[in-house]
């Protein structure tokens, strides 16, 4: 996933969600959530976020969720699972009801705002089997979704973080070499 950015009305950058590996709806919700920041070039959205969705006075909450999840969709690309970030996904999940739906399966019942709809969707992509394919980017922390057949994609995007990684590495063992010949 290329990153795309925006000039806004307000002159500033915002993220284009609308980029190759987007999640497919609603999971695409939680992307965009997680997304809410860049923190490469410290830009944050999560505030206008909140404030589309009336939750001004919530970002204390909102960060502490948004980090929680974006460890958690890191593991699901090979790191370790943070326990605090699952203790708080834990606590968020808690705030939402369990229903059994009339064909005797598990449904999560109705948000209470925009945080807990987020949690909502997180929670149904986990019982779905879709959750393992959102990850986030081991280079930059971007959120992306896998949509290779095995499920093995690592970064947003091989032409950004994948090259970038690749020429660390090369420049890695070229520097031990020269140093080893020494």
């Amino acid at each position: 996933m290329a990153l795309y950015w925006c000039l806004d009305s307000g002159a500033t950058m915002s993220p284009r969600y609308d980029v190759p590996k987007a999640a497919p709806e609603p999971l695409r919700e939680v992307q965009q959530f997680i997304n809410s920041v860049d923190l490469e070039h410290e830009l944050d959205w999560l505030p206008e976020w909140l404030e589309e969705r009336g939750l001004v006075g919530e970002l204390d909450r909102a960060r502490a969720l948004r980090e929680a999840l974006r460890a958690l969709v890191l593991a699901n690309n090979g790191a370790t699972i943070d326990p605090p970030a699952l203790e708080l996904v834990n606590a968020a999940a808690a705030r939402l009801p369990l229903q059994l739906a009339t064909d005797g399966s598990l449904r999560i019942g109705a948000a209470r705002d925009a945080l807990d709809g987020v949690v909502a969707v997180a929670l149904g992509a986990m019982l779905d089997g879709s959750w393992v394919r959102l990850k986030a980017c081991r280079n930059c922390c971007w959120s992306f979704y896998d949509y290779s057949p095995n499920r093995s994609a690592t970064w947003c995007s091989m032409q950004l973080c994948g090259n970038r990684t690749k020429t660390r590495a090369y420049r890695s063992r070229r520097r031990d070499s020269a140093q080893a010949s020494m």
